[in-house]
């Protein structure tokens, strides 16, 4: 909300919740044993920094390379006493939901509202609730989504999960397209009820589309695949060409910290652009990265400190990375930053390290917490053990 209303002080708030974080873990110094990658991974970002051309640009960067290690190390310490972190973490996006709702009455009444609405080619108004981007908003109604479905298995839980989808929808986000197939072909690939949802849900699509009612929304689909995937006539696919360039001549230890890709590239005006020739195509001074984090990260770091990053990042604290929902919320966030920087965007990677953490863990401890289900089970196990059972444990 800050970058939209007040982009000024956008900065001190980061600083201020970084701080907050790295009192949290000196207050509580828990480490998992991929720890050991803190010092190559130090060592690739001071090497990086040192090649930067402007310790400004370097420094700035860095802060943004540190903020989710920062994020995934904290939730690793407190591990033990997340109930109130998610808590949180569903209070923030019911709430996010709630302003969209509110959202939606100003604009039909035609009242001023307090962030700017998004309104894509003039076409649709996308939902983005406080937090002021929509690509956020849907994806941390997604994790809402799939922790609901999945992780408390609940009754209401399951009911209150298809309110998050809406939501998720609502933001309109193209990347999160496949996103939402893939999910179903995964929760649901043995369900006959699941196939016969997606057929007529295909159907129902090609008749909407035989009948011309969204030509313009699919026009509009149609021009993004074209700019970002085919065409290759956009800064997004520009950057994948100079992270190509870039890896193919050698690139292992990086170009240096805040050199491409990222706001202080743009800022301090990074000569690698000049270098790679790289092609604005008409939008340079109006965005303000790629937005792009693969190039950002490859180039910037090199193979070596990009591939230490990933893994720590990803990999930190997660106890169990064979469950099939945490496999498939990995490769959701990394399917995202193909498209965007959301890996340095703190609700984003918050959203999805913590969905993951939680999948991640012993089925014992995640199959349904803080449920009247669970406590009924473990009274259940006592009575079921009868006087004999106490009567044996108080005599050994």
């Amino acid at each position: 909300m800050m970058l939209q209303i007040d982009e000024d002080h956008s900065p001190i708030v980061k600083m201020v919740a970084f701080g907050m974080l790295a009192f949290a873990l000196l207050y509580r110094p828990r480490f998992h044993r991929l720890a050991v990658l803190l010092l190559p991974l130090a060592v690739s970002m001071l090497l990086a920094a040192t090649r930067s051309f402007d310790g400004s640009a370097a420094a700035e960067e860095m802060a943004r390379f540190v903020f989710p290690v920062v994020i995934t190390m904290a939730l690793y310490a407190y591990r033990t006493s997340l109930r109130p972190v998610v808590i949180a973490f569903v209070t923030v996006v019911v709430s996010n939901d709630l302003f969209q709702c509110y959202a939606y009455a100003v604009h039909i009444a035609g009242l001023p509202a307090f962030i700017t609405e998004r309104i894509d080619s003039g076409l649709y108004l996308r939902a983005q609730g406080w937090i002021g981007f929509f690509s956020e908003f849907s994806f941390m109604n997604f994790c809402a989504f799939v922790l609901c479905r999945h992780y408390w298995r609940t009754r209401q839980a399951r009911r209150a999960g298809w309110l998050f989808l809406v939501f998720a929808v609502l933001g309109l986000s193209f990347k999160l397209s496949p996103v939402l197939v893939a999910y179903f072909l995964v929760a649901h690939k043995n369900s006959l009820r699941a196939y016969a949802v997606a057929a007529i849900t295909a159907i129902a699509a090609t008749a909407v589309a035989i009948s011309g009612l969204l030509d313009k929304l699919f026009g509009v689909a149609a021009t993004k695949m074209s700019l970002y995937l085919i065409a290759g006539n956009s800064a997004r696919a520009e950057s994948y060409r100079v992270m190509g360039d870039s890896l193919l001549k050698g690139n292992f230890l990086g170009e240096g910290l805040g050199s491409f890709g990222g706001p202080a590239s743009v800022k301090y005006n990074s000569p690698l652009y000049s270098t790679y020739n790289f092609k604005w195509y008409g939008m340079q001074g109006v965005l303000k990265t790629t937005d792009t984090f693969y190039p950002h990260l490859f180039v910037e770091l090199g193979i070596c400190g990009a591939l230490v990053w990933l893994a720590f990042v990803l990999l930190y604290g997660q106890h169990d990375r064979r469950a099939t929902m945490w496999r498939f919320m990995a490769a959701a966030i990394a399917f995202d930053n193909v498209f965007s920087m959301s890996f340095l965007s703190a609700s984003y990677i918050f959203s999805a390290v913590l969905t993951m953490y939680l999948f991640s863990q012993p089925k014992a401890a995640t199959a349904t917490p803080n449920s009247g289900a669970a406590i009924a089970r473990a009274r259940s196990r006592v009575s079921l053990a009868g006087p004999t059972a106490q009567s044996s444990r108080h005599a050994s």
